[in-house]
């Protein structure tokens, strides 16, 4: 069963204190996403619309409008979140939480599920689009593939819009994705490549 959505925000806020409520919206749209991507169903059922500045609840929205802080959540009770829940929660805390408000911005709007919903609107205008839960199912589950699993749906997007990879940007891929050297660096790699052909 899913859980409130309100009941999520109220334990973020807990376990965070007062946060900016777009903030508290890009939190809760990450547990969505990942509980999504680890578990095959949604972690509550509002739909996440596709706004310029980010993903917005349209409950959680209407409920911190017009503040600067949100401090706590009254409508809902973090003791009724699940314990299944609870570790999508922390997960989304530990990997998202440390990154400054700026940059979760920057992230989650770089990202695919929220790009593909905004996809032919202009930036600054408001959208009545949502987020695909299915996209963010595929998307984030991907985020999590082995290194050849990754090479591979790289390989395959690429194709599937017109680019072919050789051996050496293979290679190159397979190095991202196993860490064993810097995307800047591999950007800077292909950058001077094209320069001298």
């Amino acid at each position: 069963m899913a859980e409130s959505v309100d009941d999520v925000a109220a334990y973020l806020l807990e376990r965070l204190g007062a946060v900016d409520p777009a903030r508290l919206q890009r939190l809760v749209y990450y547990t969505q996403a990942w509980h999504l991507a680890d578990h095959h169903v949604h972690l509550f059922e509002d739909p996440i619309e596709a706004r310029a500045d980010g993903p917005v609840v349209l409950r959680l929205h209407d409920q911190a409008d017009g503040r600067d802080q949100v401090h706590e959540w009254p409508a809902g009770d973090p003791r009724r979140v699940g314990a299944r829940a609870r570790d999508v929660i922390e997960w989304v805390l530990r990997s998202y939480g440390p990154f400054p408000d700026g940059e979760l911005a920057r992230i989650v709007r770089a990202e695919a599920p929220w790009r593909l919903a905004r996809q032919g609107r202009r930036v600054a205008r408001r959208s009545t689009r949502f987020v695909d839960p299915t996209v963010m199912a595929i998307y984030y589950d991907r985020l999590r593939a082995s290194p050849d699993v990754a090479v591979l749906v790289a390989v395959g997007s690429a194709r599937l819009e017109g680019h072919e990879f050789g051996p050496p940007e293979v290679d190159l891929l397979r190095a991202a994705a196993t860490g064993t050297r810097a995307a800047d660096d591999i950007v800077a790699e292909l950058v001077r490549r094209n320069r001298a052909s």
